[in-house]
Order: structure tokens, then sequence, then C-alpha cells
């Protein structure tokens, strides 16, 4: 669904960055798998330099705000940025699902470590959602939509009760968050 869209990248631009997972599957209702993709995004920020305004990790999806500056990294892209981050957790979240015995992961006799071209499992839709944010009002709504989510889903009463996401941070209740955003 999302492979053919375009990718922006105007890096001037914050980007809203939806990633679903492969056939809606709730890899996410496990706290493990949230635990891994929050690691991955924090790893990939540092390592790539690009900076998380925003996040929330659904069942079955991620939407985050992410920004860098363009000065500093011209040659980053969002797809850049998304490639590592869906790649290296789906690496992560297989072999976990493996060893939890929820997810039959293929062997091969004498080798104790798989090679990615050996899976037969799928963690993400191909593809994601990229929408270029460029005014502090559209940056808002997208938040507020973000933090709003699992209201709207009904997985908790209110933004801040959801333990997966950059709302408590954000309003100031919750100062060693899971994943800690950072503020322009």
């Amino acid at each position: 669904m999302f492979a053919n869209l375009p990718k922006f990248n105007d890096r001037n631009y914050i980007h809203f960055v939806t990633a679903k997972t492969f056939e809606n599957h709730s890899y996410f209702e496990e706290d493990k798998c949230c635990s891994i993709l929050l690691d991955e995004l924090d790893f990939y920020r540092k390592r790539l330099g690009f900076k998380v305004l925003g996040y929330v990790v659904m069942p079955e999806h991620l939407h985050c705000l992410i920004f860098w500056d363009v000065d500093e990294y011209p040659k980053l892209t969002i797809s850049k940025i998304m490639m590592g981050i869906k790649g290296y957790s789906a690496k992560l979240i297989i072999e976990h699902l493996g060893k939890q015995g929820q997810l039959p992961l293929p062997t091969r006799e004498g080798e104790n470590k798989l090679h990615r071209r050996q899976w037969k499992h799928q963690i993400w839709q191909a593809g994601f959602y990229d929408f270029n944010i460029y005014t502090e009002k559209k940056f808002h709504e997208k938040l507020n939509y973000i933090h709003n989510n699992p209201v709207t889903a009904g997985l908790c009463e209110a933004p801040e009760d959801y333990q997966w996401s950059s709302c408590r941070e954000i309003i100031g209740i919750d100062e060693n968050p899971v994943f800690k955003i950072d503020f322009l």
C-alpha cells in the first residue's frame, strides 16, 4: 500500500512517518517487541543524526515525527532512516519471537546464526507513508493525532496512560521515559 507513494526527501521539513506491520499483524502488543523497535529508533537516531519529536507504537504500526539539519546531514533521506529502523528491528523481533516459540524460524544444520536471506517471516509491510510538515499548526495537529491514536483505538482512556508514546514525556509527567524524544 505505502510502497508506491513518493518519498519526500526535502530535509527542511519535519516528516510525519507511518510504518505498518505485514498484514496488520499485532506484533507490538508485546512489550518486548515495542522495546526492540524503540531501541532501534534510538540507535539510528544517534547513528544518523536525526531528531525524533514525537512517536507512538501501536499494536500494528508506528507513527513518528522526524527532523534533521540539512546542512549537517545533506545526504540523509527519510528512506535511509526508515530502511535502517525497519530492517534491523525486524531481524531482532523475528529472533525474539522465534526464541519464545511464537514464530517458527528456519534453521540449517550446523549453523547457529541465521542470515536474513534465509528468513521466511516478514514483520513490516513494504514501504512507509511520509507526510512533510511545514507549519507549526500542522506539527501540533500531527503530534496530537499521534498521542490520541491509542485513545481512538480503545487502548487507554487518556493519551498519558499509554506507555509506548512520547505523550508522558512531552507533558512532563515521565522523567524516565522508555524512549527520550528530542526537543527543537
